[in-house]
């Protein structure tokens, strides 16, 4: 999944509680994919953080699209932060490896 800016065009915490929730699935769906993709490229020291991560994000998932703006909007945009640094990684990766 590439990240477009689309989700960061509204604040996070001004959709619905539903479309928070959503919003929630998806991003722990790209993680899986990432982790996935890390692991099939070799990277596997990533991956048990990943999975840790998104483990929580699933865990939390009510609670985040309920919880105060600030708070939701935080999670949202670090949660977004660290799949584009993921896919970077991965891209970079493909790239380095074409290369040789």
């Amino acid at each position: 999944m590439q990240f477009n800016g689309e989700a960061t065009l509204t604040r996070p915490s001004a959709l619905a509680v539903s479309e928070r929730r959503a919003l929630i699935d998806h991003l722990s769906e790209a993680i899986g994919r990432l982790a996935y993709g890390l692991a099939a490229d070799g990277l596997l020291n990533l991956v048990p953080s990943l999975l840790e991560i998104n483990s929580v994000l699933r865990d939390m998932t009510d609670e985040i699209s309920r919880a105060d703006p600030v708070y939701s909007d935080q999670i949202i945009a670090s949660t977004v932060r660290l799949i584009k640094t993921s896919e970077a990684l991965l891209e970079n990766r493909v790239i380095v490896q074409t290369i040789h």
